[in-house]
Parts: C-alpha cells; sequence; structure tokens
C-alpha cells in the first residue's frame, strides 16, 4: 500500500512521453482547472502506467526491465498503441520507465496498473492530469501543462 509520501510524490511527478509522430514532451501537474493546449493527434483519455517497482517497492534494475517487457507485451497482444513514458520525481533522481496509452478509460487503465503491481496511474485528459489509485478509492485531480523535455545534463 502506497504511503502518504508516496502520494506526495506521485501528485508532484512530471512524465516525458514520446510518441511516435512529433517531438517528445513533458507534462508537468499543475493547479487544478488550470490546463494547457490538447495536442489534437491524441485520442483522449491517455493512461500512464507502469510495471517498475510493484507495491512501491525498489526493485533490481533487471527486474524492473523485465516487469516493463512483460507491460509491454500485454499491451501488444491487445492491440492497444502504446509510446514510452518515463514517469520521475522532480526534486529527486527516482524515475520509472512506463507507456502512455491513448483512448485507455480510466476503469481499464486503473485495470491495468492493478494487473502490474501499481498502486496508482496517471489518467489524462483535455481537462485534467488525475492521479487514480489502483488499490482503493483515492483520486487527486489536477490541472497539466506541457513543456519540452529538457536535454540530459552533459
Amino acid at each position: 500500500m502506497a504511503s502518504d509520501a508516496d502520494w506526495a510524490s506521485y501528485d508532484r511527478a512530471v512524465v516525458d512521453v514520446s510518441p511516435p509522430r512529433g517531438a517528445p514532451f513533458r507534462i508537468v501537474p499543475g493547479v487544478a482547472g488550470e490546463v494547457g493546449s490538447w495536442p489534437p493527434e491524441l485520442v483522449a483519455p491517455v493512461v500512464v502506467v507502469t510495471a517498475w517497482d510493484p507495491d512501491s517497492r525498489p526493485l533490481p534494475p533487471q527486474e524492473n526491465r523485465d516487469r516493463h517487457r512483460r507491460l509491454v507485451a500485454e499491451l501488444g497482444r491487445l492491440g492497444l498503441e502504446h509510446w514510452a513514458a518515463t514517469g520521475r520525481d522532480p526534486h529527486a533522481s527516482h524515475h520509472e520507465d512506463g507507456v502512455a496509452v491513448a483512448g485507455l478509460s480510466e476503469e481499464d487503465g486503473i485495470d491495468l496498473g492493478r494487473r502490474h503491481g501499481q498502486a496508482a496511474v496517471y489518467v489524462w485528459t483535455p481537462g485534467a492530469w488525475v492521479v487514480a489509485s489502483c488499490t482503493d478509492h483515492r483520486r487527486r485531480v489536477h490541472g497539466w501543462r506541457l513543456t519540452a523535455v529538457p536535454d540530459p545534463p552533459s
């Protein structure tokens, strides 16, 4: 079960998305009701999910990569379009690789996260950036804006 500190981290996390067409972008959470311009080529909602660190337990890198491959394989079997997405705490070095799945409902996204041991998933719509629990009824609604993905430090 995710702790209050985990939820605080989920609330402030940014997500870098690499769509198949166009430049990568970063989703930055903001004040509820304040949103940016929705990319017209995206089908809403977009669910962001990872298979890393189930139940908020850090795993060795290879185990996280194996879990990610199983998540991607499941999406392929289901015929769901997905793109690389990396969630990160902007105040720490922690990150988790995952996927952004366009057109997946919040309910189906939560089920997908639950199957992969996750405490929560992100649900992005033109009107909100939502942190939705996979284990209980918690649901936190934020605004959002898009920025360019910063270049890695050299």
